[in-house]
């Protein structure tokens, strides 16, 4: 009788603290109802651009049924060129008519003529239509590739000698390899995942082993013990963001086109997000056991969250109103940019200023909290 009424005593003791009985009953509960809508392959919400001249009809019928198809979405790009578009981040993909317009194109092939015209790189070939693609996100450029061949095949044009064929351009990783879409995303979860728990455990072992108080009575400000036990967490983190990134190029040739500011800057204030998750979970913990737990969950959730590996324009509305909170996702967006396609200056202020807010947000609620801790 001895077994049974030790493990009655440990699932009590286990209930009783208010802190696990909400990880254990509630967390799973919240983790099925959010991963059961973003972890889904399907590919909606393709932001789709088009380049072809206002009398082109055969171009705009294959982009209007693009848009029927209500996979993709409508982008104007004017004022933009095809590449600038992509390059942006302002779409996923472009459709670009052959010079001299699709719709003259298809006539000259109806009567049994030679294509009219050609074009660059940028403006299509002959009479083939350009497909560009961002690549940096590898299942949705496939997804799209094989989406917009099946509408141009669809699409009937009676009479005609040869098939229309979409000639495709995937950008930035043009042999759509899955890890370097995978990495980055990677690197944002071992980044996040480091920092914080470091930061969190440290600041509950101080609690379980009483060390904590004596911080406290020390003759030290309050603003420098915050100081203190931050500090050294961001400054392991950064170290940390140089070994990924050396580990990444080696072993997975990870390319590195953009600026070494732009990268630096994004990291420090990703660390610094980190950093005030830690100190703000520390503050609902007592040991070590629960700074586990509660990180792990919270883990979960911004992983799933942060595009990192299901793209978060696959997510419901309201699911992605939620994702651009997680500085996680920003952050995995900005890595993906700076390394692959090199930065853009306004797709890269644009999110640093989401880190950014989300730092200072975090670091209000993280100091009140702290504050209240040490009262």
């Amino acid at each position: 009788m001895i077994l049974p009424g030790f493990i009655k005593k440990e699932l009590i003791q286990t209930l009783r603290d208010p802190h696990l009985a909400v990880m254990i009953l509630l967390a799973p509960v919240l983790q099925i109802l959010l991963f059961g809508f973003a972890l889904t392959n399907d590919v909606v919400n393709i932001r789709l651009g088009a380049s072809f001249a206002p009398g082109d009809v055969v171009a705009a019928d294959i982009y209007n049924a693009a848009l029927a198809s209500k996979r993709f979405i409508h982008v104007d790009i004017s004022g933009k060129t095809p590449e600038g578009a992509v390059h942006s981040g302002v779409v996923d993909a472009v459709i670009v008519a052959p010079q001299g317009g699709l719709t003259r194109w298809i006539g000259g092939r109806v009567t049994g003529g030679a294509g009219v015209g050609s074009a660059g790189a940028a403006e299509g070939t002959g009479g083939e239509l350009q497909l560009l693609i961002d690549a940096s996100n590898v299942v949705r450029a496939v997804a799209i590739d094989g989406f917009m061949q099946g509408i141009v095949q669809k699409t009937c044009f009676p009479g005609m000698t040869s098939p229309l064929k979409v000639v495709v351009r995937t950008l930035y990783n043009p042999t759509l390899e899955t890890t370097t879409f995978t990495v980055p995303g990677v690197m944002a979860m071992i980044l996040m995942v480091l920092v914080m728990i470091l930061t969190c455990t440290s600041i509950a072992k101080e609690k379980e082993s009483g060390t904590f108080e004596t911080i406290i009575s020390a003759p030290i400000k309050r603003r420098h013990i915050i100081i203190g036990k931050t500090l050294p967490f961001a400054i392991v983190g950064l170290f940390n963001t140089l070994v990924i990134l050396a580990a990444g190029r080696f072993f997975f040739d990870l390319p590195f086109r953009g600026n070494a500011w732009m990268f630096a800057l994004e990291n420090l204030l990703f660390v610094i997000c980190s950093v005030m998750v830690g100190i703000l979970l520390s503050t609902f913990v007592k040991n070590q056991q629960q700074s586990m737990l509660c990180c792990f969950f919270v883990i979960f959730i911004l992983m799933m969250l942060s595009g990192s590996f299901f793209p978060i324009e696959n997510m419901p509305k309201w699911l992605q109103w939620i994702a651009y909170m997680n500085p996680m996702a920003h952050h995995t967006l900005l890595i993906r940019n700076i390394l692959l396609k090199g930065g853009n200056l306004e797709y890269v202020v644009q999110h640093l200023l989401a880190i950014f807010g989300a730092g200072v947000v975090l670091a209000i609620l993280a100091f009140r909290r702290f504050r209240i801790t040490l009262n």
